[in-house]
């Protein structure tokens, strides 16, 4: 998630931040952010209920089901409503470890939930390629679970160890007038677009 930085006013105080927005926008847009957040919170959840609640769920092509919905149940619940203020100000004003932690989790969940998607599909190729198989196995637990853990720990190996030691690597602290953004994870996508770029021209 990027955000718009607003410019301050050019007599240099920096408490004053230039509004880009007009403040009906900035009412429709919270409006619109928090009704997303209910919405994603509230849907996921009941998802995550359903299969707490009804035991014949517990399948292992619902469990992945479920790690997808508890990646975007955190996504509303965490990610979101600490990203509205900064989205609307352009200031990240909750200080450098939240902003560290905010990254991190943003990177990891929207990660995971496209790794779960992937395997929710490679799990519906099984089902039809090799059914026979696929039926003998769907209530294999255990190997779920264990798809499930690896979702997750290939997520945070993308991107975390990057957002954590960056500066450390790189030997630059980030000052407090640049915006809460992953620098590493931006050179990242930089170098992968173009080597995509250049073997598909070639």
């Amino acid at each position: 998630m990027g955000a718009h930085v607003l410019g301050s006013n050019s007599s240099g105080n920096s408490s004053e931040a230039g509004s880009v927005l007009p403040g009906h926008l900035v009412l429709l847009l919270s409006v619109l952010m928090v009704t997303l957040v209910v919405v994603v919170v509230a849907g996921n959840a009941l998802v995550i209920m359903a299969f707490v609640v009804d035991k014949t769920l517990r399948n292992q092509s619902n469990y992945f089901f479920l790690n997808l919905a508890i990646s975007d149940f955190l996504v509303g619940a965490f990610c979101i409503p600490v990203y509205i203020p900064y989205n609307l100000t352009g200031r990240w004003m909750l200080g450098k470890g939240l902003c560290k932690m905010w990254l991190i989790m943003d990177y990891l969940l929207c990660t995971a939930s496209v790794f779960n998607i992937v395997l929710i599909s490679y799990d519906r190729f099984l089902s039809v390629t090799r059914a026979v198989k696929y039926r003998a196995q769907r209530n294999m637990t255990r190997l779920a679970v264990f798809k499930m853990v690896a979702v997750w720990v290939l997520a945070f190996l993308l991107y975390g160890p990057a957002i954590i030691f960056w500066e450390f690597i790189v030997g630059q602290i980030p000052s407090r007038a640049k915006p809460c953004a992953c620098r590493p994870c931006i050179s990242w996508r930089r170098v992968a677009s173009s080597q995509t770029e250049s073997v598909y021209f070639v």
